[in-house]
């Protein structure tokens, strides 16, 4: 169907009448957390999926609008000859319509049917989010409460973008680290997406940390879903050659991160105090190459801390730094493993002992 005819056949088309019963069903207040995953497998499962969904939004928008205005009065009913009985597209076979007003009320008809149904359902009142962008500066922690009860406690230097509509709520974390205690509401999903990671929950208490190449997701309470997101090719055919690029699911005390080939199964916290340490002023690490640990130190650094040789970075670290102390974990660094930190005016740089 091309997208300029797809208003055609909206009456009958299967695509569209799911795409209806999908949008209606994610109103249940009752809706669970599989449900939401199970309309994500039928988002992804074909591109025209999605566009018949984001068509039913667009239209719920004009409905929203619509609303409150005032309606056709008897008169102008009586004068329509379209009485409904058959489909449009037959009636207009049938009947000689003049070409301007056909063509106004092919458009209007199918979206006529399907603003019936959604204003009938209560669901008519969507709108379009209104972004907030939170950020924080280098070495700042933040909390925010959200109009939905929900709080975000954003790391050091870190950007957020927030957009809380009524079906869904959605967080863009595009860098650094956030916490989030999400208020429990079936209706309208919490998605945080990072990278090309998506973290959705419905209820619950976690962490995610955008770093350079990977996104890392602790779950202190309730659980969440871990998955990529869609790229233009169909992920059931990515699959084949990347098995990890499927959903994970990640219960309190547990823990996955997303990396280029994938997500990893979720596994056991070891020590779950350390997923919100970085809120007290403590960063904890455990068995991490050292380029990670510095991307986080670096949050929260007076000047960035880099290294000269990618040996250095892969060297792992596991140990507490203090946010106000990180000079004295430099010389930690290089008591330890050899090295010498060299200051320039703009940063420092790690470096083998010579």
């Amino acid at each position: 169907m091309t997208s300029d005819a797809w208003w055609r056949d909206a009456e009958t088309d299967p695509t569209h009448v799911a795409a209806v019963e999908w949008l209606l069903r994610l109103q249940d207040p009752g809706l669970s957390l599989e449900d939401t995953l199970a309309w994500q497998d039928w988002m992804n499962a074909s591109p025209r999926h999605a566009e018949a969904f984001h068509r039913l939004e667009r239209v719920s928008d004009i409905a929203s609008q619509l609303r409150g205005r005032d309606q056709p009065g008897a008169h102008s009913f009586a004068r329509d000859p379209y009485d409904g009985s058959v489909p449009l597209s037959r009636w207009r076979r049938d009947k000689r319509v003049w070409p301007r007003m056909a063509i106004a009320a092919s458009i209007l008809l199918p979206v006529g049917l399907l603003l019936a149904i959604l204003l009938s359902s209560g669901s008519g009142d969507f709108w379009n989010p209104h972004v907030k962008v939170l950020t924080t500066e280098v070495g700042e922690n933040r909390t925010v409460p959200l109009e939905d009860g929900s709080q975000i406690m954003l790391g050091g230097n870190s950007r957020a973008e927030v957009a809380l509509s009524k079906r869904v709520r959605t967080v863009n974390l595009q860098r650094g680290e956030a916490f989030f205690i999400v208020a429990r509401d079936p209706v309208r999903p919490f998605k945080v997406r990072a990278g090309d990671t998506t973290v959705t929950a419905v209820g619950t208490e976690f962490n995610v940390r955008r770093e350079s190449d990977r996104v890392i997701v602790a779950v202190t309470d309730g659980r969440v879903v871990v998955e990529p997101v869609s790229p233009i090719v169909p992920l059931a055919l990515l699959r084949e050659f990347k098995p990890k690029l499927r959903p994970v699911h990640v219960a309190a005390g547990e823990g996955t991160f997303a990396g280029e080939a994938g997500i990893e199964d979720a596994s056991k916290l070891e020590d779950p105090s350390a997923t919100t340490a970085w809120q007290t002023g403590r960063l904890a690490f455990r068995l991490q190459p050292l380029k990670y640990v510095l991307e986080d130190v670096n949050r929260y650094a007076a000047k960035p801390i880099t290294v000269d040789d990618q040996s250095i970075g892969a060297l792992i670290i596991t140990g507490t730094v203090a946010r106000d102390d990180i000079p004295h974990w430099i010389d930690s660094l290089e008591h330890a493993f050899g090295l010498r930190a060299v200051e320039e005016p703009e940063r420092i740089v790690l470096r083998r002992g010579q």
